[in-house]
């Protein structure tokens, strides 16, 4: 049994995966939402307890006993998480945890404490002697601690974390088979942040938080109809950019559905924006590099209009994710995507020994 547990700020998911003669079944899902009342949401007060009260609340329906659970997986993301592809001379064990705490310490925000830092040698790096590839992820013991607090006062007791882009990176191995050549990106639209990921077979990982999310749509929405937050939450799913302009007797367009449709536009040329900067800084660094296609995830993903936004902005093929396409099912599963990343923190749980 594998279970992932995935942090967000608008909800948290959790999903519990088995294994049988290496077919991956799902066995059960859930989210709860942080804020029963929309309009009390705020990302910047979210309380340990609130967190705490979502997991208990899961557990239960999922009939699990948290204290007998050893591969409990969960992950971190924001701006006190580094991950990055490095480029090394070999050296020693001790030697290179040195040089690796020393380059983290430039890429995350010291907050008093520690730098945590863990890595993977992906092997040798194909265009330079005497050097490997490596993973680096990093993050403060201070970050550490506070997550696994909300775990502990859960009932969990878990000693390994993951990071959102290696989750999501989890998730689309398992369920998509790569391409030889170029790269794909995923790009997974939650609630703070999207993460971006640029992931291929003979490419560098690459991976960059951008700060424009659901949340942010729907304070655009706020401001520009002059509504609540559940209001502009309902408005997004239901008309997204593809607005079905509604007559109001005089054969115009309602006021509420154009400024719908000016807002999202306008904010959703600022995430495609930040797409283009960072796939130009990506192309590069690696010359000749191609992208093959973009698969979007998480929360906002299935937002009408958001997939044919990004493909006619950027002129690229875009899919909407699907983490269950190897995941056998027998769940009805409301917004596949937004269980991209706690699908690949359940895969990651099975496969601890």
């Amino acid at each position: 049994m594998g279970l992932g547990i995935d942090f967000g700020y608008a909800n948290l998911k959790m999903v519990e995966l088995e294994k049988n003669s290496g077919l991956v079944s799902l066995k059960n899902i859930g989210i709860k939402n942080i804020y029963d009342d929309l309009n009390r949401f705020d990302p910047e007060n979210i309380t340990k307890a609130q967190w705490v009260s979502a997991i208990q609340n899961l557990s239960n329906e999922f009939n699990l006993q948290p204290k007998k659970l050893k591969n409990v997986i969960s992950s971190m993301s924001g701006s006190n998480i580094a991950i990055q592809q490095l480029t090394t001379l070999e050296m020693g064990k001790e030697e290179l945890e040195q040089s690796l705490e020393f380059e983290a310490k430039k890429h995350i925000p010291l907050d008093g404490t520690e730098a945590i830092i863990d890595y993977h040698i992906m092997g040798q790096d194909p265009n330079e002697i005497d050097k490997v590839n490596i993973i680096l992820v990093a993050t403060t013991k201070n970050t550490v601690n506070q997550h696994n607090q909300i775990l502990l006062d859960s009932g969990y007791k878990s000693n390994i974390y993951d990071a959102d882009p290696i989750a999501l990176v989890n998730c689309f191995n398992h369920n998509y088979d790569q391409n030889e050549d170029g790269a794909d990106v995923i790009l997974n639209v939650g609630n703070q942040s999207s993460t971006l990921v640029v992931h291929g077979k003979t490419l560098p990982f690459f991976t960059r938080e951008i700060n424009v999310a659901g949340y942010h749509f729907n304070k655009y929405l706020m401001e520009k109809n002059s509504s609540d937050y559940e209001t502009a939450e309902n408005l997004k799913i239901n008309n997204g950019l593809d607005n079905n302009t509604e007559n109001n007797g005089e054969g115009n367009e309602s006021t509420d559905s154009l400024n719908l449709q000016i807002a999202e536009k306008s904010i959703l040329a600022n995430l495609t924006d930040e797409i283009r900067k960072t796939l130009r800084f990506y192309v590069k660094s690696n010359n000749q590099v191609f992208f093959n296609k973009f698969y979007l995830s998480g929360g906002s993903a299935m937002l009408p209009g958001l997939q044919k936004f990004i493909a006619d902005n950027l002129n690229v093929d875009v899919d909407i994710l699907n983490p269950f396409q190897k995941v056998s099912s027998s769940n009805v599963i409301e917004n596949p995507p937004q269980y991209a990343i706690s699908i690949g923190l359940a895969l990651h749980s099975l496969e601890v020994k």
